[in-house]
């Protein structure tokens, strides 16, 4: 690899003797490669990246792409005489102008015949070979610039992650709503239940928190007689992260005065249909290999219903922990309680683990308990219960409303039952925000409030398996080998064997056949979350459904001489593998090596994660 950047770096100097190596025109007037396709016959200036080179000596032809997509580029010795020389230059990747006249070659493929051209960048890394691309998965999101030039699928993403959210823009403010900035920087955190990143202002000499919601500033606005207002905010959470979670996250809040959370049901179905319409020009989403129908009306259920519904469990008549723990017992279930601190939070992970990743939906939930939510008013008919829905779709929150607790003694109340449950040890208790109960004293009207993360949504309309893929730079662990920061991902070695490599991750296997060319193997789809790995196997006890350990391109596992071995892309009787499902030995957990180390299916919420968080060696 070091040798291919030399060469390109002579290129570079040799460059230099004859032209500005970095010049800077001004293409502000050029063609897009879309716009140069249907100007044939006409003179063109377009301006991209080369990807593809074929040809020598006299005749050169070059594929060139911008974000529009991509056209032929054909250079000739006749037309550009001396300086075809140049073109000895190019390497893929290089970024160049073009100028010449558009044509049909006879094999009928719409290209420039280039007159003139210009070097702007040269590109000193080569890039990933574009059949496998990428082989890392953690390389797509750390070097997100390297996924952008060689996956268009990738630019598609982002392309509509900006249509959905200029199209909820444009929704919001074509009902009136206006859009506000509030602090990111903030002395008390609050409006959700999270944990926050704490910083220090140096000049104010006290502690700060990015913000983990701007529930409570844009609820300010309203009592300030804003009445319709919204923010798209960069929100932080000091928490996990999963396919459906990053610790920075984008979020649509708005809030409404004079209407309830019926009326805002119907707000949402226009808006949330609205922007699916927009962008899959169709009501039908799939994703995962679900099919959903987001057709207005939505179904509607309540939270206790579909809690009996699923597991037989009647919230209403559970008063107390215990008696929570009572019927855990004897319903069979078990739960992790570790850090779980009051009813509410009890029938949340409840809810989490047993209940909501059977949702398919699209369904609104509605009238959750009121201890789980302690900004939401509680119902008129039923104090028990507070008038809020969530929407949900496979298994996934995709946005949380409720109408607004505008009484100020019990927003006090609710917020001093929050402190109690912190001090029994739940980190992700709401705090006490003085200035906001003296706010709600000068009266707040009637509200009803809205938060959707963008990132989920995204990832949702765009049949993306995790959140990274939607999130251009995801939360990721720091680079710890320095020789990372200078080799290329096939030189970088991975630090770790078994357990103790991050590169070997949860996955599930989605699909499961017999090899066509060896009646002892298996072809696996397996999902690690950021993609679907094609992997053979030959153990005999894994099904589809099963969560598994993935040791993916670059992974050490421990052979059967428990030394290091690194996996490598193969070919198994004709059929390519991209990883490996690991037993308790390359794992490290043993001398097992009778088939695949089973995981247990909780984990299945922790796709693409590396095993290491969840499965100790002892």
């Amino acid at each position: 690899m070091s040798d291919l950047i030399n060469q390109r770096k002579n290129k570079l100097e040799e460059l230099k003797k004859i032209a500005n190596a970095y010049p800077q025109p001004n293409l502000a007037s050029r063609q897009t490669t879309a716009q140069a396709l249907d100007l044939e016959n006409q003179s063109v200036t377009v301006a991209g990246r080369i990807l593809l080179l074929r040809g020598h000596g006299k005749i050169l032809f070059a594929d060139l792409h911008d974000l529009s997509g991509k056209i032929q580029l054909f250079f000739e010795q006749n037309t550009l005489n001396e300086k075809m020389d140049q073109t000895k230059l190019f390497d893929l990747g290089d970024i160049i102008s073009a100028s010449g006249e558009v044509f049909k070659t006879t094999a009928g493929e719409t290209t420039i015949r280039v007159s003139d051209f210009q070097i702007l960048a040269k590109n000193l890394r080569p890039l990933p070979e574009k059949f496998h691309g990428l082989t890392d998965v953690e390389e797509r999101y750390r070097q997100r610039y390297v996924d952008l030039i060689v996956n268009p699928q990738s630019r598609e993403i982002f392309k509509t992650r900006s249509l959905i959210l200029s199209t909820m823009r444009k929704f919001l403010d074509e009902h009136g709503f206006m859009e506000v900035e509030t602090p990111i920087l903030q002395p008390i955190y609050g409006g959700a239940s999270a944990k926050p990143f704490i910083t220090h202002h140096n000049e104010l000499d006290q502690e700060m928190y990015l913000r983990i919601s701007d529930e409570l500033y844009l609820k300010r606005l309203i009592v300030g007689g804003l009445e319709k207002v919204y923010e798209v905010s960069k929100d932080f959470r000091n928490e996990g992260v999963s396919r459906f979670h990053n610790p920075e996250f984008t979020q649509v809040e708005f809030y409404w005065a004079y209407v309830d959370y019926d009326e805002l049901m119907r707000l949402t179905e226009q808006l949330v249909s609205t922007v699916i319409k927009t962008v899959k020009n169709s009501l039908t989403v799939s994703f995962q290999g679900k099919e959903l129908d987001f057709t207005p009306p939505f179904k509607r259920q309540t939270f206790r219903d579909v809690i009996f519904e699923k597991i037989d469990i009647d919230i209403d008549k559970i008063k107390t922990e215990e008696q929570f723990k009572t019927e855990l017992k004897n319903k069979n279930l078990k739960l992790d309680l570790t850090g779980v601190v009051g009813l509410g939070a009890h029938f949340d992970a409840l809810y989490k683990e047993f209940v909501r990743p059977e949702i398919v939906g699209p369904v609104f939930i509605t009238d959750y308990p009121s201890e789980m939510i302690a900004l939401a008013k509680r119902k008129a008919d039923n104090p028990d219960k507070i008038a809020s829905f969530q929407l949900l779709a496979c298994g996934a929150e995709l946005l949380k409303a409720y109408n607004e607790l505008n009484d100020p003694q019990d927003q006090k109340d609710r917020w001093l039952d929050e402190v109690a449950l912190e001090k029994k040890g739940a980190q992700t208790a709401m705090q006490m925000d003085d200035d906001y109960i003296r706010a709600l004293e000068y009266g707040m009207p009637p509200t009803a409030g809205w938060g959707m993360g963008i990132d989920r949504f995204t990832q949702f309309l765009t049949d993306s398996p995790t959140i990274k893929d939607v999130i251009l730079f995801p939360a990721m662990r720091e680079e710890k080998d320095s020789s990372l920061r200078g080799a290329s991902n096939d030189e970088a070695i991975s630090s770790g064997i078994g357990l103790a490599s991050d590169k070997i991750i949860i996955g599930e296997i989605i699909e499961l056949e017999n090899h066509p060319n060896a009646d002892k193997l298996h072809v696996c789809k397996v999902n690690i979350g950021t993609e679907v790995l094609q992997i053979v196997c030959g153990a005999n006890n894994i099904s589809v459904g099963d969560i598994v350990p993935v040791a993916v391109i670059g992974a050490q596992v421990f052979n059967d001489e428990h030394n290091a071995m690194e996996i490598k892309i193969a070919k198994l009787r004709g059929t390519e593998s991209f990883g490996m499902l690991c037993s308790a030995r390359e794992l490290g957990l043993g001398d097992d090596h009778s088939g695949i180390y089973i995981l247990n299916n909780q984990l299945a919420a922790h796709i693409g994660q590396p095993v290491n968080k969840f499965v100790k060696n002892k």
